[in-house]
């Protein structure tokens, strides 16, 4: 089915059950938006002519979305490196059974070609060995090629002729690193019974080798890394976008021109070391050139992903959703369901048509989703509104001259809701229906927290955050203040996965006396791009690559010590 074909390429989930009601048919034609989006065509949202010969087009069977990491800190990128790389440059590799349609040196010379492609832009060798070789080692090939036709032991199973034409294995122990290819497929190349076939074996394997060397799926349909099949010819260069992937992962061959630029982002790069066992993919090669693909565009009016402030943040049913403008973004425990951002009013039912924003939203303890716009809020239960909405933030016992509500949250220390506003905050009774009468307070109680905030909630590892312009603030809620001395980290790369563009040189001189342990160092940036992290009173070290917040955010001269304000008084 169709939705089947979306949840196995990773464009919906794969169980619902976390979601509940929140499940829509928005969240079907969002599904088809992206999954058109990443192959280059009309984003209709629905199953046009295009679309469903897309689906009809043999491909990979590894997800074009792979939010299997954990759905966090995902990053809109063209190429994808899949998190695991082989820990030498010098690879070999063997053929342990044959088609029976090719003949066996015209399968060796295909494969071989198909290696050498990437051998030419990286510092990767690779070493053929005979089988009979192998078998007499004691260790085997890194990739290990064979044919196969249906199940064969590996869970994987081919499909016949046409769909799926090969998968691979991620590098690792193990059948990390192999390929497997569908012997039911009609190869080119010299056939044993004179015809003619219909699928390219170089191609084919030139794209399952990038998977066996640690490469995932581009967007870029000019791409070799792209997961539809549209033949490749070998003697094409390989693609800028592939060339920098590989030589991030394995280093510039030094005969190799340089790569001057990082292409343009599309596609996801999850984080470097995530998967701990061998991951297969299922496999076809594109068609390549070496045209400038260029960058891609949004929507008109549509805000970017990766450079926006948030207008609302909120934890709803443990995913996080993301606001700017009458747009939000949605990220679940597998990652972001689409780069494109959906339409408020086309997901909560109830509010104005021409709704322009959201000023803030929070899921209260009872489940009910509560949204505030100016001097009015709603309610809905999942997201259809309740009877009786909307009503006046008086109805919160709120003062009659306030315009709107910065923030709000239940927080976690103790599950008490909060108003946000200015520069002064209200704890609210849930069960009373209305604020406390010993409330507004001023905001300078929060500790590091500036005034004016976009946004706070608490994330689903318990921990609270702030936002403000396109920064955030992590709250410690033991001591009563931000963390970081303050210091904002950059929202868009923690939160929905986008570039660092923080310059990482290094530091000529380095204090001796600084403790990489203290739990209160603090970052800052200076104007010229460098990052610095300071402990206490101590100079300011450069900032590690492998820092979890490397993003240049603000320059800081000066910070003081705050003491901390005891949490019952809040």
């Amino acid at each position: 089915s169709q939705q089947h074909y979306l949840m196995t390429f990773g464009y919906l989930p794969q169980s619902d059950f976390e979601i509940g009601n929140l499940r829509t048919e928005e969240e079907l034609i969002n599904a088809i938006k992206e999954m058109q989006t990443f192959a280059g065509i009309p984003a209709t949202g629905k199953i046009d002519e295009k679309t469903l010969k897309l689906m009809h087009t043999p491909r990979c069977g590894l997800p074009d979305v792979d939010k299997s990491f954990g759905g966090d800190r995902t990053r809109p990128k063209r190429y994808l490196l899949q998190g695991q790389r082989w820990p030498r440059t010098a690879l070999t590799w063997t053929i342990t059974n044959f088609t029976k349609d090719l003949a066996e040196e015209d399968v060796r010379n295909q494969l071989g070609r198909a290696l050498s492609i990437w051998a030419k832009e990286s510092k990767l060798t690779f070493t053929y060995i005979p089988t009979y070789a192998v078998k007499n080692a004691e260790n085997e090939a890194d990739i290990v090629v064979s044919f196969h036709k249906g199940y064969h032991e590996d869970g994987y199973p081919f499909d016949g002729e046409g769909a799926i034409l090969a998968h691979a294995f991620f590098p690792g122990t193990g059948r990390g690193g192999d390929a497997h290819f569908d012997d039911e497929e009609r190869w080119k190349g010299k056939r044993i019974d004179g015809t003619e076939g219909t699928m390219s074996l170089f191609a084919v394997a030139a794209h399952e080798f990038g998977h066996s060397l640690g490469l995932s799926h581009s967007s870029v349909d000019t791409a070799l890394m792209y997961p539809w099949y549209r033949g490749f010819s070998d003697n094409t260069p390989l693609p800028t976008d592939d060339k920098y992937g590989i030589q991030q992962l394995y280093g510039r061959n030094e005969d190799s021109p340089d790569v001057d630029t990082l292409p343009t982002f599309r596609t996801r790069i999850p984080p470097s070391g995530v998967l701990t066992t061998t991951t297969t993919s299922t496999t076809a090669a594109p068609r390549v050139d070496t045209n400038d693909v260029g960058l891609p565009t949004l929507p008109p009016g549509r805000p970017d992903l990766c450079d926006t402030v948030y207008d609302a943040v909120a934890v709803i049913r443990e995913e996080l959703y993301v606001f700017r403008g009458p747009y939000f973004w949605r990220k679940g425990k597998q990652g972001i369901y689409s780069e494109t951002p959906t339409e408020i009013t086309r997901f909560w039912y109830g509010l104005p048509e021409n709704t322009t924003h959201i000023d803030a939203i929070y899921e209260r303890l009872d489940q009910r989703i509560v949204i505030f716009v100016g001097k009015q809020y709603w309610v809905f239960k999942d997201n259809s509104q309740e009877p009786g909405y909307p009503k006046s933030l008086t109805a919160l016992w709120l003062p009659k001259d306030l315009e709107r509500i910065d923030a709000a949250m239940v927080w976690g220390h103790n599950s008490k809701t909060y108003f946000f506003s200015g520069t002064m905050y209200w704890r609210y009774d849930e069960d009373a229906g209305h604020v406390e009468l010993d409330y507004p307070r001023d905001m300078s109680t929060w500790q590091g927290i500036p005034y004016h905030i976009d946004a706070a909630t608490q994330f689903t590892d318990g921990k609270t955050y702030f936002f403000k312009d396109k920064s955030y603030y992590e709250f410690d809620d033991l001591r009563f203040r931000a963390k970081n001395r303050g210091v904002p980290y950059l929202s868009a790369p923690f939160w929905l996965g986008c570039p660092t563009r923080a310059e990482m040189p290094k530091l000529q001189s380095v204090p001796q006396n600084l403790n990489e342990d203290d739990g209160d160092d603090w970052a800052v940036d200076n104007p010229g791009g460098r990052r610095y992290v300071a402990g206490g009173a101590s100079l300011p070290r450069l900032l590690s690559s492998s820092w979890p917040h490397s993003a240049a955010v603000v320059v800081v001269v000066s910070i003081g010590l705050v003491t901390s304000t005891a949490a019952g008084f809040v």
